[in-house]
């Protein structure tokens, strides 16, 4: 184990870093004072790296590390200080210390720096990188691809010591989530979806050859830099333009990296899907160029492997783990007595307008005793002049209107109707939680949100409006609380929340590593 001495005159600071480090396995040697490191450095300690305080209570920790400079030879050094001013980083600097850190800081950020220079100060061939994961989420019209990726990546990092997880991003907004220690993205240039299988450059202005060539560029060269353990690919087996073919057959034949395909639930129509795959040759890479294939949703809810012939594809290699939501549990909904609280969400809301301008009108047409409090969330991806337009109404109309919101959850846990499109993210959230949902899915291109829409009603786990039949007058019946509800959950659905759990414990048992507890995960499983 690595031995580090701490230089720390606070009693709870230098318990609190010890207890940190201690858990990564490191061997910590408290000094809490300039006289204890003189002598502990002076017996002929020789650490593998020092975190100094500067101002302790009978001297200075820079002094110190002067004073021993010649045994501290090749040691990286941590000077960390409550007084972040120009002179203490000067005086730092003059010394060649590794890092400067201000008082607070976050524990999870020592840890990741001392593990980093750690690494850092061994010889090359005693380097050894630490389990990596790159996972590919090309979004275009929503966030849904990303979004999964981001709760299986969190829960990965969290279960995984030392894996590092880049995320391949497509959405036009980039990495939205609040990357967490471990995980970081590479922004591909956005597409715009014209139709089914049809695309076009997003933001740059440049042909659909020069957008492809550029994204395949790039992930080649990605993919052949950070020689992956595990590819996880989000929905398109092959990536828009088959982009992913060239880096999926390259990183299993020359670096044995085992690929996973995760499939959210419900695709498309199952006849047309089949259909395009064999056309396409989706089918042949599905079969040849994937190890696993993850299904993040419930078999009693959909029947995924049947429906798109994943098991006679992938014999043997298909998991249902349950919906991927960072929600993993039903929530006890305690609402405030007050109003009828509604929220209303399009997800990304690229393809939201409707939706929201609908709820508004439906809100005017009631008479002011019977309106609910209203909130709107319009979502990342609108378009600016569409969201100026109902910040505008909304205020008419005193309607709360959010560009955005970071706690939805919350949000949802407090209302007595959501009513959202079929995305597969903001249902599973509402199932989650409990809360009343009323669906309008999306006309198009894909069948995926009416598909969804339609077991949802037939199994009596929400409400739904086709959006032909979405009119101020049918929606303002939702909004008072006049249309006839149904049960929030059914009782012959049992539903599963932990998908990211779930499908984060298969991609670290692949890995051949130990868990968080220590305890020795499943080894490697060799391609099939």
């Amino acid at each position: 184990m690595p031995d580090i001495l701490l230089i720390e005159d606070e009693p709870i600071i230098a318990r609190n870093i010890g207890i940190a480090l201690g858990r990564a396995g490191h061997t910590v040697t408290h000094a809490p004072s300039a006289a204890e490191a003189s002598r502990i450095l002076a017996s002929g300690l020789k650490p593998d790296l020092v975190i100094a305080d500067i101002s302790l209570g009978d001297g200075d920790g820079i002094d110190v590390l002067c004073a021993h400079a010649e045994r501290l030879q090749d040691c990286p050094v941590i000077v960390m200080s409550g007084q972040d001013t120009t002179a203490n980083r000067l005086r730092a600097e003059e010394i060649a210390v590794a890092a400067f850190l201000a008082k607070p800081f976050a524990m999870a950020r020592l840890c990741e720096l001392v593990a980093a220079l750690l690494a850092e100060s061994l010889p090359p061939q005693q380097r050894r990188p630490g389990p990596s994961v790159m996972m590919y989420s090309h979004d275009t019209i929503g966030l849904g691809h990303m979004r999964r990726n981001s709760a299986i990546a969190e829960e990965l990092v969290a279960r995984v010591p030392g894996l590092s997880v880049l995320m391949l991003v497509g959405c036009p907004a980039g990495m939205i989530f609040a990357p967490k220690p471990g995980i970081d993205y590479i922004k591909l240039p956005s597409l715009a979806k014209l139709g089914r299988d049809r695309w076009q450059s997003g933001s740059l202005r440049i042909d659909a050859d020069t957008a492809r060539a550029l994204r395949a560029g790039i992930l080649e060269r990605v993919a052949e830099t950070f020689k992956p353990d595990i590819l996880l690919v989000d929905h398109e087996p092959t990536g828009v333009w088959n982009e992913l073919v060239a880096p999926l057959r390259r990183l299993r034949e020359a670096h044995g990296t085992r690929t996973i395909l995760g499939l959210r639930d419900i695709l498309d129509d199952p006849e047309r899907t089949c259909t395009r795959w064999a056309e396409a040759g989706t089918d042949t890479v599905i079969s040849t160029l994937y190890d696993d294939i993850l299904v993040y949703g419930n078999a009693d809810f959909y029947p995924s492997s049947r429906a798109y012939g994943l098991d006679r594809l992938r014999p043997g290699a298909v998991t249902y783990c349950g919906a991927v939501t960072t929600i993993r549990a039903r929530r006890a909904i305690r609402r405030e007595k007050g109003p009828r609280r509604v929220l209303v969400s399009g997800g990304g809301g690229r393809d939201a307008f409707l939706l929201l301008a609908t709820a508004l009108e439906a809100q005017a047409l009631l008479p002011r005793r019977h309106r609910p409090d209203l909130q709107l969330v319009g979502g990342p991806l609108m378009d600016t002049e569409l969201r100026e337009r109902l910040h505008l109404r909304a205020a008419q109309l005193d309607v709360t209107f959010h560009d955005q919101v970071s706690d939805m959850a919350a949000r949802l846990a407090a209302s007595d109707l959501f009513v959202t499109m079929g995305g597969y993210n903001s249902v599973t959230e509402a199932l989650a939680i409990g809360v009343p949902a009323l669906v309008v899915p999306r006309v198009g291109p894909s069948s995926e949100q009416r598909l969804r829409a339609e077991r949802l009603r037939s199994l009596g786990l929400a409400q739904v409006i086709e959006r032909p039949d979405l009119t101020p007058e049918a929606l303002s019946l939702h909004l008072s609380g006049a249309a006839a509800t149904g049960p929030v959950v059914s009782a012959r659905v049992p539903l599963d929340f932990d998908g990211a759990a779930r499908a984060a414990a298969h991609i670290a048992a692949c890995l051949g590593t130990k868990s968080s507890d220590g305890q020795p995960l499943l080894q490697q499983v060799s391609h099939g």
